[in-house]
């Protein structure tokens, strides 16, 4: 048995979807996106239609209960240090000079159940996984795990960037925190 799901969110959102083909937009749908497949799902009302990943430039749909439009880009319109494009969409937390970027991934844990010994799981597990990235010389470059690697991102401003996760007690694992990092860091590089 599996347990879990390949759904970056199984609830059903209310979207706007851009096409490579034409720039084409498609507007009201709900949706839902499955990581595994790269896949949107679309309830439309005869039926719910599947469109593939790299058809799909971008897509933004709201937080159903905050109201927040959340948005989407394809990875496949980036390239990794190997110049090797990616798959799947990347979320974008903060957008600027310096975007950062959120890509969630599956993994599938293998049933592990020991027999003999009684421990273990019976069954396989799909987890979702979060990784950050950003953006340097027009490659995607993943968020350090390390404080110290993290702040070589900001070449001049390492030191506002290290006062600001300083005086406000911030952590680089933290997506909310990195949210706040990049904004800081954004809207010093628009003024």
């Amino acid at each position: 048995k599996v347990i879990g799901d390949t759904y970056l969110d199984t609830h059903w959102r209310n979207s706007s979807i851009l096409l490579y083909e034409k720039e084409k937009l498609l507007e009201g749908y709900p949706v839902r996106y499955d990581i595994y497949l790269d896949e949107l799902e679309i309830m439309s009302r005869n039926g719910i239609k599947v469109l593939k990943g790299d058809q799909v430039k971008s897509f933004v749909w709201a937080d159903s209960i905050t109201r927040i439009p959340v948005y989407f880009v394809n990875a496949k319109d980036y390239r990794n240090a190997d110049n090797v494009p990616l798959r799947g969409f990347f979320q974008v937390l903060d957008d600027g000079s310096m975007p950062l970027l959120k890509k969630t991934t599956i993994d599938i844990k293998k049933a592990d159940y020991n027999i003999q010994l009684n421990v273990g799981s019976q069954d396989d597990k799909i987890l979702k996984k979060n990784k950050f990235y950003t953006l340097k010389n027009e490659q995607v470059v993943e968020i350090p795990g390390s404080r110290k690697k993290f702040l070589t991102l900001f070449n001049g401003n390492t030191d506002s960037i290290e006062q600001l996760i300083k005086n406000n007690n911030l952590t680089v694992s933290r997506e909310e925190h990195l949210e706040i990092i990049f904004q800081h860091y954004n809207s010093q590089r628009n003024n």
